[in-house]
């Protein structure tokens, strides 16, 4: 699941995952009482080394973007483009992702790093769900969605939205095709149960399976 640079839960769909236990814990500073959360250790020569736009958008249950894949502008003048990584933190509040045709639940304080020509979509989860009991969590705190969170968001490159009813993972660029019916491909407006029963639960370095029924 993990290694010296990267950490947490990586799909098969080559998107990683990286939450609580699963990040790098540690404390960085003999006479600092600071303890780090490392969600990504870094590296120096492979893909991706972001450089593309970054910002921040607070979600609720009524913004439900479109399914789409991030591609980056043709570089100086060629005519070469390229599928693009895109890096989100959910800092806090309760999302909900779907990436290639999979909807995930995503715990504050995760980081979900979207591989290369994945379709994907994101929505604020349904108040109500408690991530806590779906995870069989112990913790102290119980994590229950209020319906909203918050997103910061970074790119590998500067790139555009490319909207797409494929659910299927692209491996080039000319693989892509447009969709304009935007509201076909948003993630469906989900009761509480309908997330427990069809969605993934994320907690640590765990998937936990939708409820049957």
């Amino acid at each position: 699941m993990t290694s010296a640079l990267s950490h947490g839960i990586l799909l098969s769909n080559g998107s990683r995952i990286v939450h609580g236990s699963a990040a790098k814990v540690k404390d960085a500073f003999v006479d600092i009482p600071v303890t780090l959360h490392e969600l990504h250790s870094g590296h120096s020569d492979t893909r991706p080394a972001f450089r593309g736009q970054s910002g921040f958008i607070e979600f609720d249950t009524n913004i439900r973007l479109p399914r789409h894949v991030h591609i980056s502008p043709y570089v100086g003048g060629g005519n070469v483009q390229t599928l693009v990584y895109e890096r989100i933190f959910v800092v806090g509040g309760v999302a909900l992702v779907e990436l290639a045709g999979e909807i995930y639940v995503v715990p504050p304080q995760t980081l979900v790093t979207i591989a290369p020509g994945v379709p994907h979509t994101w929505t604020a989860c349904p108040e109500g769900v408690n991530v806590s009991r779906n995870t069989r969590s112990e913790d102290e705190h119980e994590i229950i969605s209020e319906g909203k969170f918050l997103m910061l968001y970074e790119y590998e490159e500067t790139t555009g939205f490319f909207p797409t009813a494929q659910t299927t993972a692209l491996k080039r660029v000319e693989d892509y095709v447009r969709c304009d019916d935007l509201e076909s491909i948003r993630i469906p407006l989900l009761t509480a149960q309908e997330v427990e029963s069809r969605c993934w639960f994320i907690k640590d370095d765990q998937l936990f399976q939708p409820k049957e029924g």
